[in-house]
């Protein structure tokens, strides 16, 4: 049983114990694959549904978190469709943090939908990929837990996400758990190059922290100009100035995506300055950072409050 070369070298480990698995034909009907988004997770998943369904007819199914109008996540054409244009990235590139927004979620709609796979019987193995399953709703869970409790025969559910504490505890209970580690540079570099990318300049590699994901969505944004900006924006505010460095910031695109990276970008800025008295400003942008994420700061109001925080240490 062979895996796709673009496994990385630190997920090897977690491959082997699965393959022995699946030849000792004791592979889990559930399986949870954890570890930070852009590491190689739905790549596993993908090589394992393959294995699963060498000698079935039934096609892969996918579960993927969908962004937009609420009605689109409740419309079964609509979700078919965007589900088979988001599967089809992921076959091309599995590793990219791009396809799926900070906006989607696993729906009640969806998951109903998909339950609706499991009103015939199968003609063989059946497998059933769930990624980013920690952006479910607890309705959207709820739904799934009568079949998690009740695994259909021959059918094999593979669920991806960015941590297991995110999931509720009977789905984590009743799931066997691996973690994906995080990559070397090295292999980042060699990811990066099998997908088409060129080979990153170590600002990227940095940035990425062992992410293959994380440094193509980088490169896609263009993160080493941004990070020249964050650089000045610092300045003016570690001097004191705060309008001077919101006033910088203006020119900033102000797109979700956008912010987390200078809010990251900026840590990393401040870590390797190798001032301790930097140091204090880290926990302030990770609660910034979770808050614009999470829609309770405005992009805005979180750079101009890190500006303030950083002049004067407390506001």
């Amino acid at each position: 049983m062979t895996h796709s070369p673009n496994i990385t070298a630190e997920a090897i480990p977690v491959w082997n114990a699965l393959r022995n698995a699946l030849e000792q034909e004791r592979f889990p009907q559930m399986l949870l694959l954890d570890g930070p988004l852009g590491i190689g997770k739905k790549l596993i998943a993908m090589d394992l549904a393959k294995i699963l369904c060498k000698h079935s007819n039934e096609p892969l199914i996918w579960l993927i978190p969908l962004d937009g109008d609420a009605k689109d996540r409740d419309t079964p054409a609509k979700i078919d469709a965007r589900t088979e244009e988001l599967s089809q990235k992921f076959i091309q590139n599995p590793f990219h943090t791009g396809y799926i927004t900070e906006s989607a979620i696993i729906s009640v709609g969806m998951v109903e939908n998909l339950l609706k796979n499991f009103e015939l019987k199968a003609s063989g193995n059946r497998v059933v990929i769930i990624t980013n399953a920690d952006l479910m709703n607890e309705q959207s869970a709820n739904k799934l837990l009568k079949t998690f409790e009740e695994v259909p025969p021959n059918t094999y559910f593979i669920l991806t996400a960015a941590s297991r504490h995110l999931l509720l505890p009977t789905i984590r209970s009743r799931s066997t758990c691996f973690s994906v580690p995080f990559a070397s540079n090295g292999e980042v570099a060699r990811i990066l190059t099998a997908y088409g990318y060129s080979a990153p300049a170590d600002g990227i590699l940095d940035f990425a922290a062992g992410s293959a994901g994380k440094a193509m969505l980088a490169l896609d944004s263009n993160y080493l100009e941004l990070n020249e900006k964050i650089a000045i924006y610092a300045n003016h505010a570690l001097s004191g100035d705060a309008s001077a460095a919101i006033l910088y910031a203006q020119e900033i695109d102000k797109s979700i995506n956008t912010v987390a990276f200078f809010l990251e970008g900026l840590a990393l800025h401040l870590l390797k300055s190798n001032n301790p008295e930097h140091l204090v400003h880290i926990q302030s942008i990770n609660f910034l950072l979770r808050a614009v994420l999470a829609k309770k700061f405005t992009t805005e109001h979180a750079i101009q409050n890190m500006a303030l925080r950083m002049a004067q240490k407390e506001i």
